[in-house]
């Protein structure tokens, strides 16, 4: 962490200076442009996006056309970080319903050609879109089904439970457009850094890796939800305790990874280990409602490793020359 004061120059602007290797690193020179974007907590400052070259991929073996299948394919090609894909398959345009309806199910995609024996399907490019603000969303989307859950914990009537679950998976839903978003802003920001650049690469690996836990979060979230209203209201009194102590989790996980902190990495990870010894005290004293355990569990596990990652992250930082 590189610390500069202020400086005021004339009577309403002021000037921070730049370390002169983050000017070497991205190959800057003076009048070159930089970007601000103003977050809740912080200003991101980086290099203006230099013009560079689309990348282009043809597909013409096609292992099916059922919509699974599409949507595998076009994930990969996404996530890659690909910007322009040309299907090719004699008598392909047939299937151009299918395919421009699992188109919208990504962030950006859009079909912009068919034929009968090819389809043309472009990603555009989101400058605004960076991975910290990409993962504070993701964030943001698990506390919305994590909120959902505790508000509905104690209801009784199956009506509202099922209007719960359609919202949980609506949540799931655009929460797996921003997470495949994350993993393609980490591939094509990969791709573009020198191999010297050690630092931002073991970020954006520590980023994806952040990205895959709140994805399994996620996932583990939404099968609890059609779990957690099959038990009686005194088991949910006990999963409740939990899963209020799990929205702090998760905002504390969120702040560990954000900050340089070593001392609330190593209390955040303390709190999560604590969490788990409670809720496997809980599974032996009382066996009633232990899938639901377990599923914490498993939850806990994955924020347990996102302490890992962040602790690691602020270790490297400190050790840096």
């Amino acid at each position: 962490m590189k610390v500069r004061k202020l400086q005021l120059v004339g009577r309403t602007s002021y000037m921070v200076s730049i370390p002169k290797e983050w000017i070497s690193k991205y190959r800057l020179k003076q009048g070159d442009e930089i970007i601000l974007q103003e977050h809740e907590e912080f200003v991101i400052i980086k290099p203006s996006q230099k013009e560079r070259e689309e990348i282009r991929v043809e597909v013409d073996r096609i292992p099916s056309y059922d919509k699974t299948s599409l949507k595998r394919l076009l994930s990969s090609v996404y996530s890659l970080g690909v910007d322009r894909v040309v299907l090719q398959h004699e008598n392909i345009g047939k299937h151009i319903t299918e395919v421009s309806e699992i188109s919208h199910k990504f962030i950006g995609m859009e079909v912009l050609d068919h034929t009968n024996n090819s389809i043309v399907l472009h990603i555009f490019t989101i400058p605004d879109f960076d991975v910290v603000t990409i993962i504070k969303r993701m964030h943001q989307i698990l506390s919305g089904i994590l909120n959902e859950i505790k508000r509905n914990l104690f209801t009784r009537e199956l009506e509202t439970v099922e209007i719960v679950n359609d919202k949980i998976n609506r949540y799931k839903e655009d929460f797996n457009r921003f997470y495949l978003l994350a993993i393609r802003l980490v591939n094509r920001r990969m791709r573009e850094i020198p191999i010297s650049e050690w630092d931002e690469l073991r970020f954006m690996l520590g980023a994806r890796m952040i990205a895959k836990f709140y994805e399994e979060i996620a996932d583990t979230l939404r099968v609890l939800s059609y779990y957690l209203w099959e038990h009686s209201i005194d088991v949910r009194k006990e999963i409740h305790g939990f899963i209020v102590e799990l929205g702090e989790a998760l905002d504390q996980g969120f702040e560990a990874f954000m900050k340089s902190d070593i001392a609330q990495s190593q209390n955040y990870i303390s709190f999560v280990e604590g969490i788990l010894d409670e809720i496997q005290k809980s599974i032996k004293t009382d066996q009633e409602g232990a899938i639901l355990k377990e599923l914490l569990i498993q939850i806990y596990r994955m924020l347990e490793s996102i302490g890992d990652v962040s602790f690691t992250k602020n270790i490297r930082e400190i050790l840096k020359p």
